[in-house]
């Protein structure tokens, strides 16, 4: 034995004789299932989030067709546009208003229906009279759960004229945080 050797402490290995360890096949195995379990883990935990960004959307869609899960409705009361209002006084019911709407759905997805805010104001600006209306109350019975991405909807409404003169009118739409 040469001088060198004796002199080196026992826990320092000869570089020659030191190997890394090798993984088994079955180790990267079941490393690789570990690792896809907890992915679709935190897709499913998640697909509330990722359906909630326009961004991620149809990666939560395209991951809840592989796993059978099913995603929150879409919600965005921004994406809805009135194409056409109209207010009028009914000739023939003192006191009573029809109003007419048409909307668009410009959502790429489709989406809850939402609640319609209508708001009645006076000459001055002040509003006199707002009521969200529900899907119950301006759509028929039986109708779809959502409105279909491009979809138009009709609507018609009587109303009691408010006890002042109400002279301009706005329409709004709220949808419901997704839950």
């Amino acid at each position: 034995m040469s001088q060198t050797t004796q002199d080196t402490p026992s826990f320092i290995a000869n570089h020659d004789e030191v190997t890394a360890p090798e993984a088994s096949p079955a180790i990267w195995l079941a490393c690789g299932v570990l690792l896809v379990s907890l992915v679709m883990l935190v897709l499913l935990a998640g697909r509330g989030t990722l359906a909630a960004s326009a961004s991620t959307r149809p990666l939560a869609e395209k991951a809840c067709a592989v796993l059978g899960c099913s995603l929150p409705l879409w919600r965005d009361a921004s994406a809805f546009r009135m194409l056409e209002h109209d207010i009028r006084s009914l000739p023939d019911t003192p006191g009573a208003l029809r109003v007419v709407a048409g909307f668009r759905n410009e959502a790429p997805w489709p989406q809850a229906w939402p609640q319609l805010l209508l708001t009645l104001s006076d000459s001055n600006g002040q509003p006199l009279a707002q009521r969200a209306f529900t899907p119950e109350e301006y759509l028929p019975q039986g109708h779809p759960e959502v409105i279909g991405a491009g979809q138009t909807a009709s609507l018609q409404l009587l109303l009691r004229e408010p006890a002042r003169e109400a002279v301009a009118f706005q329409f709004g739409f709220i949808t419901s945080p997704i839950q």
